[in-house]
């Protein structure tokens, strides 16, 4: 994993010095030095304010399911999860469930589950943070793929469809080779079981209320950025770069989305009338903040847990 780490970190490096050099290095260093110093402060203060609130989704969604946990453990898991914050689509949070179990005795399925209604809940507070900021012109469009999304994983989670997907692993013929893949998607399917869950009015609403308001809070942190810069940028407009931001990071398969995520926030802020220098100055803040700050935490979280593991001869989280 280290090594992943490594050439993710490299690659990002090599993508940004080119961008610098391509949009004119004095420029870049220009845009970056006239930021003030308290955006150093404030920035990343807004980015810890969004994971106090994204904890909170975790640990309302624990009660949901019957596991709660006090603050401090759960906190612990949850900020040694951040160390996996840059896996594609950030589907390697899910680990937690596994730390879940090991730590806790929580079964597996738990944590994934809430792994997976956090993404749901993250892609649906941003399709109603992008239809605000594109306006209502938009809104029947995302609204009409936010409620096929809703079906979609209805359907899949319905009982039905579980039961049926059971009994064909039930089928498989009982062969060491298909042992570890049926029991693997038995965890899954069990994941989803717990999904569904999730998905009811209640939690589906707060979920979204949080990720909304986490997308809200991130791109008034970017507003400000742009503005210290000299260039006009509305709520509205920032909001529609942030979320476009993530999404096209996400649909790139990619870790932390690196290229297309800076790609879509430095085009989008050009389109906006955004300098394309200070354009790039503020998206390598807004990503600092946002992806290294969050990763640096929980690796530092996760390495703290495997030291006190071993010091006390007990079981620390492993990754």
């Amino acid at each position: 994993m280290k090594k992943r780490w490594f050439l993710g970190l490299v690659a990002t490096l090599v993508l940004y010095l080119g961008l610098t050099f391509w949009f004119g290095f004095a420029n870049v260093m220009r845009s970056l030095a006239a930021l003030p110093w308290w955006c150093w402060v404030l920035v990343p203060a807004f980015v810890v304010l969004g994971y106090l609130l994204l904890f909170q989704r975790w640990q309302f969604y624990l009660r949901q399911l019957g596991h709660p946990l006090p603050w401090r453990p759960s906190g612990r898991i949850y900020a040694a999860g951040l160390s996996l914050v840059a896996a594609p689509g950030r589907s390697g949070e899910a680990l937690r469930g596994l730390w879940l179990q090991r730590l806790h005795g929580i079964p597996m399925q738990v944590g994934v589950g809430v792994t997976l209604a956090e993404r749901v809940t993250d892609l649906a507070g941003a399709l109603l943070v992008l239809a605000w900021g594109l306006g209502g012109r938009v809104l029947p469009a995302l609204l009409a793929c936010a409620g096929t999304l809703a079906i979609g994983a209805w359907l899949l989670t319905h009982p039905a469809a579980l039961r049926r997907l059971e009994s064909f692993l039930d089928r498989l013929p009982a062969h060491r080779r298909w042992r570890g893949l049926t029991r693997l998607l038995r965890e899954a399917l069990g994941a989803v079981s717990r999904l569904r869950r999730l998905l009811r009015p209640w939690p589906l609403l707060v979920g979204t209320a949080l990720a909304t308001l986490v997308w809200l809070i991130e791109a008034t942190a970017l507003m400000g950025l742009v503005q210290t810069q000299g260039d006009p940028l509305a709520l509205t407009q920032a909001a529609v770069i942030r979320t476009a931001m993530a999404l096209g990071g996400i649909l790139s398969f990619l870790p932390a989305g690196v290229g297309t995520a800076e790609a879509t926030a430095i085009g989008l802020a050009v389109a906006f009338g955004v300098d394309r220098s200070a354009a790039l100055a503020v998206t390598l803040v807004l990503r600092v903040c946002t992806v290294l700050l969050p990763t640096a935490v929980g690796v530092l979280v996760l390495a703290r847990q495997k030291e006190g593991g071993q010091g006390e001869g007990g079981e620390g989280v492993d990754a």
